[in-house]
């Protein structure tokens, strides 16, 4: 039987460790209810034998080799190359695992074994090596904060504080199922104009590089004047082959500049507070964030996690910090007394049809259908407003190459029909 190694508060509010003997951590959690005991850390001890413990430090090893020894320490190495979409099957890995009964520990173990990309590997033997020093499976995805998001963390946290962690990770692999599926429709929405814009540039610069320039050599030859459009085109054109070079340069080093000085905390706060004025992606990304907010709020509220602790869980989820300090002073509001919709709608992010929703929810007494009907609304909303993006994008895409292509047939035909005129003079 698997023992746990506990640290827990008593009714006193006085720290309790030991360790004890349960089926799984569900039983150990009741166990600890049984002895009065609330459960502060509880991680699954016995350590590992040798043989088992080999493929993971070999994954150590790959994970050294992969993201190279000059770095001092191996957790900013790990955090490098992963997205959500990347994350997607180690998480699905993982779920499919623990809902066969397997021990978190023995599940992300064979994780480090079977796990074909090599990035993965070896961040699961990484983990792995967390979870052999003693700690939560929340307590070593917290080691590499760039690869595991706050709302990842947050909520295996509230799994393994409630026992049901195989729960939260599924609902966690949905999440990040309808995430990648809104990223793959956007970028197949956005191909075919990427590519009309594509094929336009490449007109246009054949065009001003090399058509251009012999039009103007052979009517300059001919004595003749060039059409104003013409030679304005190949003024643009002199101008992009002096210094284009210099302002490619100018704008990567502007924006390199721009994203180091984002990364600052001031920089991030200016950054944050200034893009949700943006007509379109300001409200679609805060619309991002309130939709991450409340279904991880439903979330952990849903799986026993009390209001307190599901809100300071939720706050390290937002991502925007603007947003994230609107939030912060609802949940100080709620912990005075203050009902949550009441509060969140103080803080201005939510429409008063959400804040109505919420309220039934307060007055019933469970908020977390609410918050679940919340969700929806802001799916659904994001939605809409992709494909309203997409149907923007279309056609400004489509104007544009438009326009290129019809300054091009413009330059060429007044260049040719000024040549005509020449010849006929002639």
């Amino acid at each position: 039987m698997p023992t746990f190694t506990y640290t827990a508060r008593d009714t006193g509010g006085q720290v309790k460790k030991g360790r004890l003997e349960a089926l799984d951590r569900k039983q150990a959690i009741r166990q600890l209810g049984g002895m009065n005991l609330q459960p502060v850390r509880l991680a699954e001890g016995g350590g590992s034998t040798s043989a088992s413990a080999a493929a993971p430090r070999k994954g150590l090893a790959d994970l050294k080799r992969f993201f190279g020894e000059r770095s001092s320490s191996i957790k900013a190495n790990a955090q490098k190359g992963f997205s959500r979409r990347q994350m997607l099957p180690f998480f699905r890995a993982l779920c499919d695992l623990l809902s066969c009964g397997i021990q978190v520990g023995d599940a992300v173990r064979l994780l480090a074994r079977r796990l074909t990309d090599v990035r993965l590997k070896a961040l699961a033997a990484a983990t792995w090596d967390q979870l052999s020093q003693g700690k939560s499976l929340s307590g070593a995805m917290a080691e590499y904060r760039t690869v595991f998001d706050e709302s990842s963390i947050s909520l295996v946290e509230a799994g393994e504080a409630t026992g049901s962690l195989d729960i939260i990770l599924k609902r966690l692999v949905v999440g990040l199922e309808e995430s990648a599926k809104i990223r793959s429709k956007v970028f197949s929405a956005l191909a075919y104009p990427i590519f009309i814009i594509f094929i336009s540039l490449l007109v246009v610069l054949v065009f001003l590089f090399f058509l251009l320039p012999r039009i103007e050599s052979l009517l300059t030859s001919m004595g003749e004047r060039l059409p104003f459009f013409t030679r304005l085109l190949i003024g643009s054109s002199e101008f992009m082959i002096n210094y284009g070079l210099l302002f490619l340069i100018a704008f990567v080093g502007i924006g390199v500049g721009l994203w180091t000085w984002r990364k600052t905390g001031k920089g991030r706060e200016i950054f944050d507070r200034q893009v949700l004025r943006l007509p379109f992606l300001g409200r679609f990304l805060c619309d991002s964030d309130v939709l991450r907010l409340t279904q991880t709020l439903g979330l952990l509220l849903e799986n026993g996690v009390t209001t307190v602790s599901a809100l300071t869980m939720t706050e390290r989820a937002v991502g925007n910090h603007t947003i994230r300090a609107g939030f912060s002073e609802a949940r100080m509001k709620i912990v005075e007394g203050m009902p949550i919709s009441t509060a969140f709608g103080a803080t201005g992010y939510f429409p008063a049809l959400v804040v109505d929703i919420m309220t039934v929810g307060d007055n019933t007494g469970n908020i977390v259908p609410s918050l679940r009907e919340v969700a929806r609304y802001y799916s659904e909303r994001q939605e809409r407003q992709i494909s309203a993006f997409m149907g923007v994008v279309s056609v400004g895409v489509l104007m544009i190459a438009f326009a290129f292509v019809a300054m091009i047939a413009f330059g060429i035909i007044s260049s040719v029909l000024g040549l005509s005129a020449s010849l006929r003079a002639n």
